[in-house]
């Protein structure tokens, strides 16, 4: 019987499989959470009726008109704007336990932002 060594796991080749699905498994998770709070379509209409607001106001809409043509409410440029900004410190932290090797320590919702999700 003859053993073929090419076929053998090292412990260096098994400790980077295990880190390899560490990543996975910690990046699954931080698109999970963001995608509990809003849907690629929800994300997509968001940031469409964001460009529409934009262009009607610089088109000389009244900012009334401008959020009333898209569905946005009073505040919803600033909880977009915490959206946003949530979302890049949950990639943040992603990025950052997976190089710690530590277990992540996701940021907070900013308030309203869930709101917005759930209207879009």
């Amino acid at each position: 019987m003859t053993i073929d060594f090419s076929q053998v796991i090292t412990a260096e080749q098994k400790a980077a499989l295990a880190l390899d699905a560490r990543a996975t498994t910690i990046k699954a998770d931080c698109r999970a959470r963001i995608l509990d709070v809003a849907s690629e379509a929800t994300q997509m209409n968001i940031a469409q009726a964001g460009v529409i607001y934009a262009a009607l106001r610089a088109d000389g809409a009244s900012e009334k008109t401008a959020r009333g043509a898209v569905g946005f409410e009073i505040g919803d440029l600033i909880r977009a704007a915490g959206w946003k900004a949530w979302v890049s410190l949950m990639q943040a932290e992603c990025r950052r336990a997976i190089r710690a090797g530590e277990a992540p320590v996701w940021p907070d919702l900013p308030e309203g932002v869930a709101d917005l999700a759930a209207r879009f």
